[in-house]
């Protein structure tokens, strides 16, 4: 099975993303325009995983949730890898808490680390949402603060993260089917045993 662990981006922060790629979309041309449906913030992509590892996994986002915090989050400003003279990914950056954000991807990579074969991206975490691939600028690179300036509000959605989510991805002819196999609630002990009265 292919997966990956996520958070959900709340409607109406998916629609402020809509708003800017269409706008930005006035502004350069790219290879490929990113879909922005089933809209979501990847913590780990774990390509294909044997089904008999997906209780671990369950277990371990179970492990780190019950002891996050639930934390606030807001659209960031824009940004390009590995540079704006020279893009290869045209993307929207987070702000907020992201300090917890970037511990929740820590932790989680620590746990994944326990199981042999199972795949991660072990680079430092930078949370981000691609907006486009192969954005083409001129010589004096993409003009991003120009962009931020013109093109973002000042008072971007905000939202609260409670929980994280274990995707199954199916590849269709029509598209990527993103399907939520398992959740994890922040700060819920997801313990099975029940405490003995004596």
């Amino acid at each position: 099975m292919r997966l990956f662990v996520a958070l959900d981006i709340p409607e109406e922060a998916a629609s402020y993303l809509e708003q800017v790629q269409s706008s930005l979309r006035q502004e350069v041309k790219a290879d490929r325009w990113q879909s922005l449906h089933n809209l979501h913030l990847t913590l780990h992509f774990l390509g294909e995983v044997k089904e008999a590892l997906i209780p671990a996994i369950q277990e371990d986002m179970d492990i780190v949730s019950a002891i996050t915090k639930p934390f606030r989050l807001r659209m960031g400003n824009l940004g390009a890898f590995p540079n704006e003279h020279r893009p290869r990914v045209l993307w929207l950056g987070l702000r907020g808490h992201t300090e917890a954000l970037k511990q929740l991807h820590l932790l989680l990579g620590r746990r994944f680390e326990l199981h042999p074969g199972l795949a991660f991206d072990r680079r430092e975490y930078s949370p981000h949402i691609t907006l486009a691939r192969g954005p083409k600028s001129g010589r004096e690179g993409l003009p991003l603060a120009d962009w931020d300036e013109r093109l973002l509000q000042d008072e971007p959605p905000h939202w609260q993260v409670n929980h994280i989510h274990l995707y199954q991805s199916e590849l269709k002819r029509e598209g990527a089917v993103h399907t939520i196999i398992h959740t994890s609630s922040f700060e819920k002990d997801h313990s099975k045993k029940q405490a003995v009265l004596e």
